[in-house]
């Protein structure tokens, strides 16, 4: 009778294990490379913030006490504050100078395309 006991006792704890573990512990490793990467970045850095639009950071503002580190970005013509756990992930500047090109060059590039054959 007292094992029946044990069991209804370690049920509840067993769940609340797999709870901690399948939804709470994934939870900090996001936050921690965010972290690690966030004295990394730089004024004209290109950051993907969870708005889903592509910014470049203008300034990196970090308070003299605890606070939450602010960034000043550029959205092409207009400056707006954020702060950095907004930032979802940076941009490789390669990636963001692919698809920054002007209409010359993009013309250029169809063109030598279709000069070797591909369409």
């Amino acid at each position: 009778m007292d094992s029946i006991w044990v069991i209804a006792l370690a049920y509840p704890a067993i769940i609340a294990l797999l709870f901690y573990f399948a939804f709470l512990r994934p939870g900090p490793p996001p936050q921690k490379k965010q972290r690690n990467e966030l004295p990394r970045w730089r004024g004209g850095d290109a950051v993907l913030p969870q708005a889903g639009f592509i910014a470049r950071i203008k300034e990196v503002r970090v308070p003299e006490d605890r606070g939450q580190t602010e960034l000043v970005l550029d959205l092409g013509g207009f400056e707006v504050r954020a702060v950095a756990s907004a930032i979802v992930q940076r941009i490789a500047p390669e990636s963001v100078t692919e698809t920054e090109t002007t209409p010359t060059e993009t013309t250029d590039k169809q063109a030598s395309i279709q000069a070797r054959g591909h369409s």
